[in-house]
């Protein structure tokens, strides 16, 4: 009997909140929306079995050219296999439907990397974790006339604008992605140079650690000390309220990154997450 594939925003909620909380197996991206806010979104599919949800998947994009996948849930029932290839071929649909270029994966279980390869997924990236403990030593300072200050929302269009032209489009983040990040961020600010907004940050915080979640600097700043000074402050802000170990997280190919973060005492974990792509 074929599989029935049904769009979520299709399905009740409350069915689809139930098997996300199941005891399924289950992926969900690094993703600062949970899954119950992407099932309206269109890449977002249920398999459907005798009137019983068996497996969800969401591929959605993040630009006009790059998707990513979202989660992946499925019954253990050894038929997860069968689950992914017919979700993600409809979703795939979907997002060619809509100009997008490339889909990609982030595949930190062995089982999902199998899932993906199957579908022609390649290795693309690493993500490496690096960590900080910060007690407020003393940190070089860098261009006295650069001014940094807290940012509010009236300051995310050119939030936006400086994410668009500092990032790669697979790792560009949209509108509403970055006013989530905004509102869920403990600590955001931005950097002003000849009275232009240059770099910014944002960075989550949970009791005594927090995690440098964002940062930017419009490339005709990079390399000036712009993106040094806004961790900086992040150190100084956070560790004021008692915060004592900060992380971040790059790509291993992102050598100007990995390159600040150990000049400021990041040392990187032994957390690397393979990230895979497929060109549609």
């Amino acid at each position: 009997m074929p599989l029935d594939i049904q769009a979520c925003s299709n399905l009740p909620p409350a069915d689809l909140a139930r098997f996300l909380n199941a005891n399924n197996l289950a992926f969900n991206n690094l993703d600062w929306f949970p899954p119950n806010e992407r099932f309206n979104e269109a890449g977002c599919f249920a398999v459907i079995e005798q009137q019983q949800i068996k497996a969800l998947l969401a591929a959605t994009p993040e630009s006009s050219l790059v998707a990513w996948l979202r989660f992946f849930h499925a019954e253990r029932d050894a038929k997860h296999g069968q689950y992914f290839k017919t979700l993600f071929s409809q979703a795939k649909i979907i997002l060619q439907n809509m100009g997008i270029q490339s889909v990609f994966s982030l595949a930190p279980h062995n089982w999902l990397e199998s899932l993906l390869k199957a579908e022609g997924f390649l290795p693309a990236d690493t993500i490496v974790t690096l960590q900080c403990n910060f007690t407020g030593s003393k940190l070089r300072r860098a261009n006295p006339e650069l001014i940094i200050r807290e940012m509010t929302q009236r300051d995310l269009t050119a939030v936006e604008a400086i994410d668009l032209a500092a990032f790669d489009p697979v790792w560009q983040l949209k509108h509403a992605t970055l006013e989530k990040t905004y509102h869920l961020s403990a600590w955001n600010s931005i950097a002003i140079l000849e009275k232009e907004i240059v770099g910014y940050q944002m960075s989550t915080n949970t009791f005594d650690s927090a995690h440098l979640a964002r940062l930017a600097v419009t490339p005709r700043w990079q390399g000036k000390g712009v993106g040094h000074r806004l961790v900086e402050d992040m150190l100084e802000t956070l560790s004021a309220i008692g915060v004592t170990t900060f992380s971040v997280n790059t790509q291993a190919s992102n050598g100007q990154s990995l390159s600040l973060y150990h000049s400021l005492g990041f040392e990187r974990e032994d957390r690397d997450i393979l990230v895979m792509s497929l060109n549609l």
